[in-house]
Parts: structure tokens; sequence; C-alpha cells
């Protein structure tokens, strides 16, 4: 049994004190429900990571942070599978310096 099944492209970002472009989490089969695994990559920063349907609306997502629910806590070197609709778009922001955060989409079993 395979844990986690990627279906899209390895994507990253660098979270930074605003959010920076977003990134677009995209199967590459069609799928209409995935999830999306997001990767802290930086071993000193966290990350508050948010997502939506446009560029816009992950900046106000990550920027928000525990207000809405399509936004996530990452601490710094840790890794979190999350359940969303299609072609996401995923931008984060940190309380100081940066942190490169990897998106990837795929299937959990």
């Amino acid at each position: 049994m395979i844990a986690f099944d990627t279906c899209g492209p390895l994507l990253s970002f660098t979270g930074a004190t605003t959010a920076p472009t977003s990134v677009q989490a995209i199967t590459l089969d069609g799928v209409q429900q995935m999830q999306v695994v997001l990767t802290n990559t930086d071993v000193n920063n966290d990350c508050v990571i948010g997502w939506g349907a446009s560029d816009a609306a992950a900046k106000l997502a990550a920027a928000a942070g525990s207000g809405v629910q399509n936004c996530y806590y990452l601490l710094a070197r840790s890794q979190v599978t999350i359940t969303t609709g299609p072609n996401q778009f995923f931008s984060g922001i940190t309380g100081a310096s940066t942190a490169v955060i990897k998106v990837q989409a795929g299937y959990g079993y």
C-alpha cells in the first residue's frame, strides 16, 4: 500500500513576512477531489499557509491566519496532508525571515 501517491508536479514557494505569489497545486489526471502534502523545509521558521481558488484568496487566507478555515500553521521541519478541491493556490506568511514550502498534489490512503 502506498501512503501517498503523487499525481502532480512538486512545487515550492518561499513564505515571507508578506505573502508571495502563490503556486497552484494541479493534478495531472483531472481528479476533482485531492490531497496536498505541505512540507516546511526551513529549520527555524514556522509558516502560516493559506489556500484558495485564486492567488488573491490564498494570500488573504495566509494573512487572516486562524480567522479562516483554509489555512494551516506549519511548524519548521514539519509536514501535513490536507484534503481540498482541485487546482487550489497556496501561499504563506512567516513571522520573520523566510521559509521554503514544498507543495505536492496526490492521493492519501
